[in-house]
């Protein structure tokens, strides 16, 4: 610490807090330090510089300015004094970088709390002491903190930043419990039930105008829906030899188990049949439903202006392709209406259909009773299958590693398994619901349509017809119906059959069924059918 007099220094003070710069001392106790101990050894101060921020690296807005001054003025100075080394940085490798830096512009970093000598070889390992001691007390705390964490997750206590739904709060022994948010909470509810409905994608919710006030991104979005603490559990994540766990949490859930399930099944599905979304236009909303007549292309639909600057829109062919097939949209959605009005079945063949109907379901070689038995045995043998595994590794003739890759697959084939197990339950109590709803809304079906958006009215589309349907700007040709509404009007003309013959006086049913053959195979849709 020799031949300090007439040197000049840069004064650099730190404290970790904006809280410990406004409330505490060290700041000022520090800055006092370094200027008594310039006025003791008749050191020049060029500046100072202080800042609150953490030491963990160098990217601090106060120490880049420092540095970049340092640079500018390399020949004004000699050295850049601190307090201690821990003021200078919590990171050994940062520090000996930037100490080496600056050594390069001829300036000196130094404590005067625990002076280094760098003529003095021996003092590079003292140094390197000094550097070293906060990293490690900054690792030592870091690790407190976390195993405190993990403690509080296991005691189902969630202690990070509250998802979306719930807000800040204190349980009764003023300890940190979050709580429901009034507002957001329904509608993150409403949003999981939606979904699990599987009618919409994770977009279309996101712009529904219902969960607009989420503010939900399109990852947020996929990260909510896949979060398990909104059903009131935690997950504890892994740490050194503990693997991942999930925990009851503390917290009330804003959904079942159930539900969520639900969600990660669509989940699943949704991620296996991606697929382009289609531009969406209310006027044109048979665009993508159509094909052509004369050249079986797909139609397409577009607006033109009259000489007197109307607009009429039209479903027309490719006029690349050297079709002229083109007719008005309005002829075209007054015709579908009238199509799906001779859709309606009779009161009477309503009557008689539910009880065939649900007859037919119930003793299909193919019913749900029997997939309900098949997924069941599905679920025994992958739980068998994960008994194995637990052998193997408690027998080691596994290691960790492999037990958890192959156990997260069974894992969620488990869950695919019992969602699906769910699914066709659900079916089978709710069955007599569905059919009634599913003939109330087929006798309405053509009000509905008319009412609906065109998002749903695409839906709908998707559902009744198996392939596009064609019109040749009069009516439109005889359609093929998806399965469940080839068996239903299958079975309705039948009906309408034994009751003429009987004399009986019932309205005319549609004619446009699909031809016989067809066995449904699968469950009504959401919409009922």
């Amino acid at each position: 610490m020799n031949n300090l007099k007439g040197k000049s220094a840069i004064l650099y003070r730190r404290v970790s807090t904006t809280d410990q710069k406004l409330f505490g001392n060290s700041l000022n106790a520090q800055q006092g330090s370094l200027k008594e101990f310039c006025i003791k050894n008749s050191m020049t101060v060029v500046k100072e510089f202080q800042e609150d921020y953490s030491a963990k690296d160098f990217d601090r807005p106060v120490a880049n300015k420092m540095l970049h001054y340092a640079k500018k003025n390399k020949t004004k100075i000699d050295y850049l004094l601190i307090t201690s080394w821990d003021r200078f940085s919590r990171n050994t490798f940062e520090a000996l970088r930037v100490i080496e830096e600056l050594k390069k512009l001829n300036i000196t970093v130094n404590s005067i709390d625990s002076w280094v000598d760098y003529d003095d070889p021996a003092q590079i390992m003292i140094q390197l002491m000094y550097l070293g001691m906060p990293e490690v007390d900054n690792k030592v705390r870091s690790q407190k903190v976390k195993i405190g964490m993990r403690q509080g997750l296991k005691e189902g206590r969630w202690n990070v930043k509250q998802p979306v739904g719930y807000i800040k709060g204190k349980d009764e022994l003023g300890k940190p419990l979050m709580q429901l948010d009034p507002i957001k909470a329904p509608l993150i509810k409403k949003l999981f039930e939606s979904f699990a409905v599987g009618l919409y994608s994770q977009n279309e919710l996101r712009n529904m105008s219902d969960f607009k006030i989420l503010k939900l991104s399109k990852s947020n979005l996929s990260r909510v829906l896949k979060n398990i603490v909104y059903t009131g559990k935690i997950i504890v994540p892994a740490f050194k030899e503990e693997t991942e766990q999930i925990v009851q949490g503390l917290h009330k859930s804003i959904i079942d188990e159930n539900t969520f399930n639900k969600v990660q099944y669509q989940l699943g599905l949704k991620s296996r049949y991606k697929h382009k979304p289609k531009k969406q236009n209310e006027t044109l909303y048979l665009r993508g439903h159509l094909k052509c007549t004369k050249c079986g292309g797909n139609l397409t639909g577009s607006g033109s202006k009259s000489k007197t600057g109307s607009k009429h829109y039209y479903y027309h062919c490719n006029p690349r392709k050297g079709c002229n097939e083109r007719f008005k949209i309005k002829d075209a959605h007054i015709e579908l209406i009238n199509l799906l009005q001779g859709l309606k079945p009779p009161d009477e063949v309503c009557d008689l259909f539910e009880m065939i109907l649900e007859e037919h379901y119930k003793s299909s070689k193919e019913s749900k009773y029997t997939q309900i038995k098949a997924t069941k045995e599905s679920i025994n043998r992958v739980e068998e299958r994960q008994q194995k595994l637990l052998e193997k590794l408690l027998d080691q003739v596994i290691s960790d590693e492999i037990y958890k890759l192959h156990n997260a697959n069974l894992n969620k084939a488990l869950l695919e398994k019992r969602q699906e197990l769910e699914n066709l339950n659900d079916y089978q109590k709710d069955l007599s619901e569905h059919i009634k709803y599913g003939l109330i809304l087929m006798q309405n079906f053509d009000i509905f349509f008319e009412q609906a958006n065109v998002s749903v009215k695409s839906k709908l589309i998707s559902s009744i017809f198996e392939e596009k349907i064609e019109f040749d700007g009069v009516k439109y040709r005889t359609p093929i119906f998806k399965e469940g509404f080839g068996f239903i009007y299958r079975k309705t003309n039948e009906l309408e059959g034994v009751k003429n013959k009987k004399g009986d006086n019932l309205s005319n049913v549609s004619r446009l069924v699909q031809k016989a053959g067809l066995e449904p195979a699968r469950a009504l849709l959401p919409i009922g059918f």
